[in-house]
């Protein structure tokens, strides 16, 4: 009989990603039960206070089909098993039935075990003991009815609608390998945010009152007392409370600054701050800086030393967001980068990188760029809110930029710096008979991506449009030309989709006179790219209800600008910051990002962000495509035979999970 013949986990701080391959169909298989196990130090199973083995079946909320899930309830893969051969464990660290974080640092394995429908023979699979579950009472408009105190009226309901399905044991568990649940690695502490609005949980938060009121989401992830915020944002808040309580001075470079937690913290480090903010956009047209305004205010009243670096126009952008720690006395310092904007949704209304890097080189190579960044003065405008068309970077700033600044970390890591903006012209020359020569920064990793030899994984906001000059079209070039090489990736801005053609308008009526195309997912063969996506009223699936996309009517999804290249290899590499990992980031803004090669299990804490991001919205493209184009879309239900299977065994799909499956 065909069994599991591989089986490896992964995991961050936040996910673990588990993939298992099996050597055939596994006949009458229904999915696979998929448990968590908690270890101790020596790889034994950790015990419960009442003695029992910690083990936690991992939760699900797709139902067969003839089955209903109308409360969208949790159950597990005991009742609603996996029907694919890989899995994010999302519960990991956030659990689904309150906002309380399970702890981190610690130890676990998976075991992955096929089920089917209960026959003579077989080993039932235990209940779990959640078939019926208290629930907020509901009137026929969705509102929740409430007592005379004003307290909503719970009623004990059954957990789900249809006939339970008993199923059994096909074979024995299969063990994963053995990881652990940290920020930890080294000289890094890397850490993500939760932003991925487009979810099933959030939706019914927003609805508990029966209605989702306009301003309701944004202005929850801007409260910071918010426990739902605070969920969002993950160990991304705690991290920077973390840092900014050590003693010392701290250097800034700040895109944007509205987040109120942020400002607080800054504040009440006014007398031992030093900051560089740069100006947010023009809103409305033409007067700028309005969502930076308050916060610098309240900086320069505090008597904090606050650089005013303001572009004021649409070319030219100070895009960083980092931190440098000096301790008192000399000691080592430490930089906290990444692509998370210090605003209500860079910290829980998308999905982001954060990393704290406590090695004194590295960090003293960040307080040069900002000492440079300083002594590169720019035309105060004024008020601050007129636009300055001239405002740009000197040729001695971008001259000191041009080469990267490398270092060699304890166990074979090497990094390498990279700041922007880095070359000899002022903006991305645009020509139509020329190709625009690639920057240096972007051509040392294009010439990694080239080396690649398993695999190319990134996440990407909008590089570029319709993925050109920018390593979306990159990587489609080389997966294009490598047919062994895995290349996957998620986007946010449909203008960055590859395929994507803007309508042409009539000058004068504006009148459509030529339809554009915004594709939602890019496939060919090897390559795949999707961009974000959410359920909606034209692609319902079964018991999912409309989610969300962002916090506002618009803005960023995925605010990642990350490259994974070959992560279960030695010689895998890393690539992240605030660089947009486009021409025009490195030809006209104030940017950084790192290139850490040689630490797997970095590179490994990235992926499984990248494989979690990417996992959630690949399935929503997908439903969004097909209802595009008017085909026929899943079901929104488990299939009740094995035949889901076979795509698998054929290979027509699943080839990350391949990957990931057979380890390094």
């Amino acid at each position: 009989m065909p069994k599991i013949v591989a089986a490896h986990a992964y995991a961050n701080n936040e996910v673990a990603y588990i993939a298992w391959e099996t050597d055939g169909r596994i006949p009458g298989c229904l999915g696979f039960d998929v448990t968590r196990v908690y270890l101790n130090m020596d790889g034994s199973v950790a015990r419960r206070p009442d003695g029992s083995e910690d083990r936690v079946r991992c939760a699900t909320w797709v139902a067969f089909k003839g089955q209903k899930n109308p409360h969208w309830l949790p159950q597990d893969t005991g009742v609603w098993p996996i029907q694919k051969m890989s899995w994010r464990d999302l519960t990991l660290r956030k659990r689904r039935d309150g906002m309380t974080r399970r702890p981190d640092e610690v130890f676990v394995r998976y075991e992955i075990r096929p089920v089917g429908d209960m026959e003579p023979g077989l080993q039932a699979v235990p209940p779990n003991g959640r078939e019926f579950a208290d629930i907020v009472k509901r009137d026929k408009k969705g509102k929740p009815v409430l007592d005379g105190t004003g307290k909503p009226v719970r009623e004990n309901v059954r957990a789900y609608e249809g006939t339970a399905r008993p199923l059994g044991y096909l074979a024995n568990a299969v063990a994963s390998n053995d990881i652990k649940v940290t920020s930890r690695r080294g000289v890094f502490r890397s850490t993500f945010t939760n932003g991925i609005l487009a979810a099933q949980w959030l939706r019914n938060v927003l609805l508990e009152d029966g209605a989702i009121k306009p301003n309701e989401l944004f202005d929850k992830i801007s409260d910071p007392n918010d426990p739902h915020r605070k969920y969002l944002a993950g160990d991304v808040l705690p991290l920077l409370h973390e840092i900014f309580s050590r003693p010392g001075t701290f250097y800034l470079g700040l895109y944007e600054l509205e987040d109120k937690e942020l400002e607080d913290i800054l504040l009440a480090n006014a007398g031992r701050i030093h900051v560089i903010l740069a100006n947010s956009g023009a809103e409305p047209a033409g007067v700028w800086d309005t969502r930076n305004e308050p916060a610098r205010k309240r900086l320069v009243k505090a008597g904090v030393d606050v650089e005013h670096r303001m572009f004021n126009n649409s070319t030219h952008i100070g895009h960083n967001k980092f931190v440098v720690h000096v301790p008192p006395g000399g000691g080592p310092r430490s930089v906290f980068t990444g692509s998370t904007n210090w605003t209500q949704t860079g910290v829980a209304g998308q999905t982001n990188n954060a990393i704290l890097i406590e090695d004194d080189a590295v960090a003293g190579a960040f307080l040069e760029y900002w000492k440079r960044m300083k002594t590169d003065k720019l035309a105060r405008p004024r008020p601050f809110s007129k636009g300055m068309n001239a405002n740009q970077q000197g040729a001695a700033f971008r001259k000191s930029n041009e080469t990267p600044c490398k270092f060699q970390l304890a166990g074979g890591t090497a990094v390498e710096l990279w700041c922007s903006p880095n070359t000899k012209e002022q903006r991305k020359p645009n020509s139509k008979t020329k190709p625009t020569p690639t920057p240096p920064d972007l051509t040392e990793v294009y010439r990694r991506m080239r080396l690649a030899e398993d695999a190319i994984l990134f996440l990407a906001f909008y590089p570029g449009q319709a993925g050109n000059d920018c390593i979306i079209g990159e990587a489609i070039d080389i997966g294009r030309k490598d047919r062994s090489l895995l290349v996957s990736g998620a986007v946010s801005s449909p203008q960055a989709m590859p395929g994507y053609k803007p309508s042409k308008r009539d000058k004068t009526t504006k009148r459509v006179i030529e339809k554009g195309n915004s594709p939602v997912t890019f496939e060919d063969g090897n390559v795949a790219v999707v961009r974000a996506a959410a359920i909606d009223d034209h692609n319902l699936l079964g018991d999912f209800g409309v989610e969300r996309l962002t916090a506002k009517k618009t803005g960023a999804i995925i605010h990642d600008k990350l490259v994974v290249i070959d992560p279960l290899s030695t010689k895998c590499s890393v690539i992240f910051g605030s660089h947009n990992l486009g021409f025009k980031a490195s030809y006209s803004n104030d940017e950084n990002f790192l290139i850490v090669s040689g630490d797997r299990e970095l590179a490994m804490a990235y992926a499984v962000h990248i494989l979690d991001v990417y996992d959630h919205y690949r399935f929503r493209a997908i439903e969004t495509e097909r209802a595009r184009q008017g085909k026929k879309q899943w079901s929104g239900y488990l299939d009740t035979s094995d035949q889901w299977q076979k795509g698998y065994v054929d290979h027509t799909k699943g080839a990350i999970m391949r990957y990931f499956a057979r380890g390094g």
